[in-house]
């Protein structure tokens, strides 16, 4: 008899965390996987959107507010309950899992009202490593896994009491593979060369936009290329591929490009880079550094993104530089001096760590099966 295993999830950084998951679980024996997105919250997902591609800045009050609003915080727990419990009680009595896993903080609620009554294991990922919002905390579950000590501190702010386990940051298994770099630069018709990676994330955060003409107009000594990964943003995609029709035409020493929409191969292009730009969302920044790769954070979500800078620079996993003048500076000494790249050797015990964490996610999960 297998046991099931449901993950229930969202789109964008949670769909990564429920994948990095799984990638850790989908070997263990005598058990099936089922990705479930119960969300339809199309108002709330485009106001994120309007703040992933635009302002990013939105963000900052409501998430400040509302994360020391106890009545505010009881409301949307509320408004959840209301609005998804049929839907996920309905789920639970099609699908009768033993464990469920959940990346997304709107199926708490639900889940922590009938933890006690139903016959199921809860294991809550907490989605944001420092800037951790308490609605992200299950009160119900077995286990809330997160990043070190900062979800904890959350807990203990709010007075709330879970059971933890504090670690590394939940990075799909293939970012820790070994891939043929030489095959792969082949595969995607690029060189051997220095390798800009700049990634727009799931939604394509227009940031990358400002960093153009540096990239495209500017005579570098040295020559490079570059990959950006627009995510779902076609305009994005556009903008860039005619931006550099325009650049070609004046700029002889312009590098080489390839631009792609979404992709679920990141793992090989960041593979073949020698850098990584973008959005400073947790899942990109732990998936470069878990390659090795220093991360240039141009542009964040304020409020539950805020961490993220802090945590780059005082851990050294690249820089934070979010006006394109100072971006480029950074950018302009990696493509000049390469050599600056060897100050982070040290990633590789945050790599490790990362993977640890999806060996103890498997462990657990493992665990509860045969008990």
């Amino acid at each position: 008899m297998k046991h099931k295993i449901l993950i229930f999830t969202e789109k964008a950084g949670h769909l990564s965390l429920a994948k990095a998951a799984e990638s850790f679980l989908k070997d263990l024996p005598d058990t099936k996987i089922k990705m479930v997105n119960l969300m339809d919250e199309k108002i709330a997902w485009g106001f994120y959107r309007i703040s992933y591609r635009f302002f990013p800045q939105l963000t900052k009050l409501p998430f400040e507010i509302s994360k020391k609003n106890e009545n505010l915080m009881e409301a949307v727990r509320n408004y959840l309950v209301l609005k998804y419990r049929k839907k996920i009680l309905d789920c639970l009595k099609k699908e009768r899992p033993d464990i469920i896993i959940t990346t997304y903080f709107g199926y708490i609620p639900v889940l922590d009202e009938i933890k006690a009554i139903s016959n199921f294991r809860l294991i809550n990922i907490v989605s944001d490593p420092v800037s951790v919002h308490p609605l992200l905390l299950s009160k119900e579950a077995d286990f809330n896994i997160g990043f070190e000590r900062y979800f904890l501190e959350t807990a203990k702010n709010v007075g709330l009491k879970i059971k933890a386990l504090s670690a590394g940051w939940l990075v799909r298994k293939a970012f820790f593979e070994k891939i043929d770099k030489e095959e792969t630069r082949r595969k995607y018709n690029l060189e051997d060369k220095l390798t800009v990676l700049v990634c727009g994330g799931s939604e394509g955060s227009n940031a990358i936009i400002w960093l153009l003409p540096f990239l495209f107009f500017s005579r570098m000594k040295k020559d490079f290329q570059i990959i950006f990964i627009c995510g779902n943003n076609k305009t994005l995609k556009n903008m860039i591929n005619s931006t550099y029709r325009i650049a070609k035409k004046i700029n002889p020493k312009i590098p080489k490009i390839l631009v792609i929409g979404f992709t679920n191969k990141l793992h090989e292009f960041m593979a073949i880079s020698d850098v990584v730009v973008g959005k400073a969302g947790p899942n990109l920044m732990f998936e470069s550094i878990s390659m090795g790769k220093p991360f240039l954070a141009i542009t964040h979500i304020s409020g539950q993104e805020d961490g993220n800078l802090k945590l780059i620079k005082e851990r050294k996993f690249g820089w934070v530089a979010e006006d394109p003048v100072s971006a480029s500076k950074v950018l302009k000494e990696v493509i000049e001096n390469p050599s600056v790249l060897k100050r982070f050797k040290h990633l590789k015990k945050f790599s490790e760590e990362n993977y640890k964490t999806g060996l103890k996610l498997a462990e657990i999960v493992n665990k509860m099966i045969n008990n």
